[in-house]
């Protein structure tokens, strides 16, 4: 048993917290904006030899985003495997208000 006289709660989100992610929007701030990587460029001969796999080509039309997203507690786990689908919508801010 732990008893504790006078300790306030912590503020803020506790970590544990985790969006139902089907509903969820999280606001992001764009850092940063550049074309797709290019497909045929070979390394020098001396140079590491890295091999990539098939889809590793972005497409020729697309474009790299890099987001920062605040409230990073939204974001939920295990996106960097690639199992998820995202959704963007571009909103402009308003001007002035």
């Amino acid at each position: 048993m732990r008893i504790v006289i006078g300790e306030t709660p912590r503020v803020g989100p506790s970590g544990q917290y985790r969006p139902d992610t089907e509903s969820s929007l999280v606001e992001a701030k764009l850092l940063d904006i550049r074309g797709p990587r290019k497909e045929n460029r070979r390394p020098p001969d001396e140079a590491e030899r890295r091999e990539y796999g098939e889809g590793a080509a972005d497409p020729v039309s697309g474009r790299v985003l890099v987001l920062l997203i605040p409230e990073g507690y939204k974001v939920p786990r295990g996106i960097e495997s690639g199992n998820y689908r995202i959704y963007l919508r571009f909103v402009q801010k308003s001007l002035g208000r």
